[in-house]
């Protein structure tokens, strides 16, 4: 007979399955007060918050938290300056507001700029409560552009609105609201305002093709000229890692945006640290008059947060861990990944009558989170590489560990000579075995083994060591190379070496 549970035992097994224990997998549709509950700063992020700093733009794989990051920065500054302009929009719903018919990229830049203006007049209209009737009224003609210079971007634009029959009409009290009467003194009174505008999925559908990389290429080019023309304009953008390498080899002129960029990337422990944060912020929402939940601390309690989720330690490669070591392996480092990780294993550990989440639940759904990842996988790199999916499913069966003679030797004998060289970012190149193993070290798919690793989960990852695999004078740093661990269960791939 199993023994008789407690109330906040049964309060515990029922949290396994709130969607929310483990924070909204997309970043943007968390609440904002709740995602700076659990939002992990870091001193790198310093200038992307700070208005002294016209542009940033922020650089990840899908997952990391791009969106999140932006999200972040949005929050502080409307709570530091809420009389400030705060525009978060899609890149879709910039593309809405203008048809371009792109003959040149210089058409292209300055498209863009028409279409960040127009969605600044739009807020700007909504605050002031005026109805921008004439869609004309709504873009900055490339020409205006340099009468633009050096003046606040609210002001030049209002008196751009004024000029051309705008009526606004200043003594019959139209303005209702107390924030917009201040907004329209500051306007009139010349005073500086400030504008930040947030663009996330600049890249969402980006296809490698000459059209979309020089779509995609100049909105960096027009962020850049717009911040440098104007004052009181802040802009901030994301990008995929993949997606910035490619359209940097097509377009010179984004070597001048790369002093712009933050590239956002999370180490063992701090994947620990969001996860700590996550379910602290989750039992002080859902139960914010127990003190056993409110009397933690961050830092000081960090195993015990833990434990109120997670059955510790992990048995992993035969080494007793902390749990969220082996999460951040499975998850690749990608905070979304490790959420959808953590919340298939809470249904299992449910459905299994456990209070928490050990390393056997973890194990369970590694087939099915597989599945998943490499669904993304292909959804995130296809454009880079069409047959991708031919690539990866001729390791399926195999073993998990490399040596660099065999990855090439697999690679060639299951993709070159039965199908032929695929295309990667556009090019096909001759004998492209070591490319296409380079290619998969990009992507993570594989990793080299770092066995002297002091902590014995030595995986090194592309951006550790970016020209392994490309060069003949160093291929591997003496090392092997592993198939990750995420796809392992879903590719059927031999369980020895154990990982």
């Amino acid at each position: 007979m199993r023994p008789r549970q407690t109330e906040l035992e049964v309060v515990m097994r029922g949290d396994l399955l709130n969607q929310s224990l483990f924070g909204n997998e997309a970043g943007e549709d968390e609440d904002l007060d709740v995602l700076n509950s659990y939002f992990l700063d870091k001193d790198e992020f310093k200038d992307f918050y700070s208005p002294d700093q016209r542009l940033a733009f922020v650089r990840s794989r899908k997952g990391v938290g791009k969106s999140a990051l932006l999200k972040q920065t949005l929050y502080r500054r409307q709570k530091d300056r809420a009389a400030d302009l705060h525009i978060y929009v899609k890149a879709s719903d910039l593309v809405a507001l203008q048809e371009i018919n792109a003959s040149s990229p210089d058409t292209l830049v300055y498209g863009w700029q028409q279409r960040i203006c127009s969605q600044i007049n739009l807020e700007l209209g909504a605050r002031l409560r005026v109805a921008f009737s004439d869609a004309s009224m709504t873009l900055v003609e490339s020409a205006e552009l340099a009468g633009f210079r050096d003046r606040n971007i609210v002001g030049s634009l209002f008196d751009r609105f004024k000029a051309k029959g705008g009526g606004v009409e200043f003594e019959k009290k139209k303005f209702v609201q107390a924030d917009a009467r201040a907004l329209l003194k500051r306007i009139s009174d010349k005073k500086d305002i400030a504008v930040w505008v947030f663009v996330d999925d600049v890249d969402a559908t980006f296809l490698n093709t000459a059209q979309e990389r020089t779509k995609i290429s100049t909105f960096f080019s027009a962020c850049r000229n717009l911040a440098n023309a104007v004052r009181g304009l802040r802009l901030r953008a994301a990008v995929r890692t993949d997606v910035w390498t490619i359209l940097a080899q097509h377009d010179e002129a984004l070597d001048k945006c790369e002093q712009y960029m933050l590239d956002l990337r999370w180490s063992t422990n701090e994947t620990g640290a969001i996860l700590e944060k996550k379910i602290l912020s989750y039992f002080k929402r859902q139960y914010p008059n127990n003190s056993a939940y409110t009397k933690f601390r961050q830092r000081q309690d960090s195993s015990k947060i833990r434990q109120l989720v997670f059955r510790e330690p992990f048995n992993w490669s035969g080494r007793p861990l902390e749990a969220f070591r082996p999460i951040h392996i499975l998850c690749a480092g990608r905070p979304r990944w490790a959420a959808q990780l953590c919340k298939l294993a809470g249904k299992s550990a449910y459905e299994k009558h456990a209070n928490k989440i050990g390393m056997g639940h973890i194990q369970a759904q590694l087939r099915a989170y597989g599945k998943s990842r490499l669904d993304d996988l292909y959804k995130e790199h296809r454009h880079q590489c069409p047959r991708m999916q031919d690539i990866i499913e001729c390791f399926s069966g195999g073993p998990a560990r490399y040596r660099t003679e065999e990855l090439l030797k697999l690679i060639t004998d299951e993709v070159v000579r039965k199908r032929g060289v695929p295309e990667i970012d556009g090019i096909r190149v001759a004998g492209g075995s070591l490319n296409m193993a380079h290619f998969l070290f990009r992507i993570g798919f594989i990793c080299a083994r770092d066995d002297l690793s002091e902590s014995g989960l030595g995986f090194i990852r592309h951006e550790d060591r970016p020209n392994l695999l490309s060069t003949t004078a160093n291929l591997d740093d003496g090392m092997d190379w592993e198939i990750h661990p995420s796809y392992r269960e879903v590719l059927r791939i031999k369980r020895r070496p154990q990982v």
